[in-house]
């Protein structure tokens, strides 16, 4: 990309390790591409491994936020914050070695799909295959490395873990988990989008951790992660049945992370910086959804 003297590129943002907004875009929209046509049983085994690295994010989570109970009675905003300066590690890790976290998908197939690429079953194949395997990866996770081996099935962490379940999806209104997960939906695709945009490795795992980290210190709901919190929990004794962790706990959390992403972030930047080309186009923003099933190239200078 073009740089002027001063360091700044065409688009007046910093350059040096860094992608327009514009090219983050691109970059994401072609990674939507590639799932589409992803051999199925990759696609499994990578979220497999999401769904893995997760568990051991959440281990070093609830040992932060869990080890000191009463930290938690005189201090519970600090604990909040040890909680999600941690967890995210899972993220970092899972995006550097290329596992996936099936939040990631709305993101990347709602601009596939705004471009019309691929077909109604390649969405569908890849939202379910990416969603088992990572509850596979997690389930897997929680039994054998959370709690077979005792990490974390003594106290203070066992009635924390319970009471954390309890309070955040037992005691919960459906409609109030659906939101919270929208809100994290938003904020873990706005974390993979900036870790597609910063370049460099240092930069990237600051993009990848800030979003999650207010997302996580929120309490906002992520569907991997629940996967391994709650199925731990239930393991520990907290009072969630079998059905009502996928009615009450996966339904309202996937869905919500679901539009979060699609929505706030699939759709922003490919309306943004791809339909619009930077915002170009002079047409209304109502016509624009009117118009995409015949959509053309939009016409007129580049800003």
């Amino acid at each position: 990309m073009a740089t002027s003297g001063d360091g700044f590129g065409t688009s007046g943002i910093l350059t040096t390790g860094t992608l327009s907004p514009q090219e983050a875009t691109t970059a994401i929209y072609e990674t939507g591409l590639h799932h589409l046509y992803e051999p199925t049983q990759l696609m499994f085994i990578k979220n497999v491994y999401g769904g893995l690295l997760v568990g051991f994010g959440g281990v070093l989570s609830q040992i932060a936020s869990k080890g000191s109970p009463g930290l938690l009675a005189s201090n519970p905003g600090l604990v909040k914050l040890l909680q999600g300066a941690t967890f995210p590690v899972s993220l970092i890790c899972a995006y550097t070695v290329g596992a996936e976290f099936v939040t990631a998908y709305p993101m990347w197939l709602v601009m596939t799909g705004f471009e019309r690429k691929g077909r109604p079953i390649q969405y569908i194949r890849a939202l379910v295959v990416a969603w088992l395997g990572n509850i596979v990866g997690a389930l897997f996770s929680a039994f054998v490395f959370s709690y077979s081996t005792g990490v974390l099935t003594i106290e203070p962490y066992r009635s924390g873990i319970v009471e954390q379940i309890t309070m955040n999806i037992v005691d919960a209104a459906w409609h109030i988990i659906f939101i919270r997960a929208i809100g994290c939906g938003f904020l873990i695709t706005l974390s993979m989008f900036l870790g597609t945009q910063f370049r460099d490795g240092i930069s990237k795992a600051i993009g990848l951790h800030l979003p999650f980290f207010v997302s996580i210190v929120a309490a906002f709901p992520h569907t991997v992660e629940i996967m391994y919190d709650a199925s731990l929990g239930m393991m520990l004794g907290a009072p969630l049945s079998v059905p009502a962790f996928f009615y009450k706990c996966l339904a309202p959390i996937t869905l919500g992370n679901f539009v979060g992403g699609a929505v706030f972030t699939g759709f922003y930047f490919w309306y943004v910086n791809l339909y619009c080309e930077d915002g170009a186009a002079t047409r209304d923003w109502f016509e624009n959804l009117w118009m995409l099933g015949t959509k053309g190239d939009i016409d007129g200078d580049e800003v």
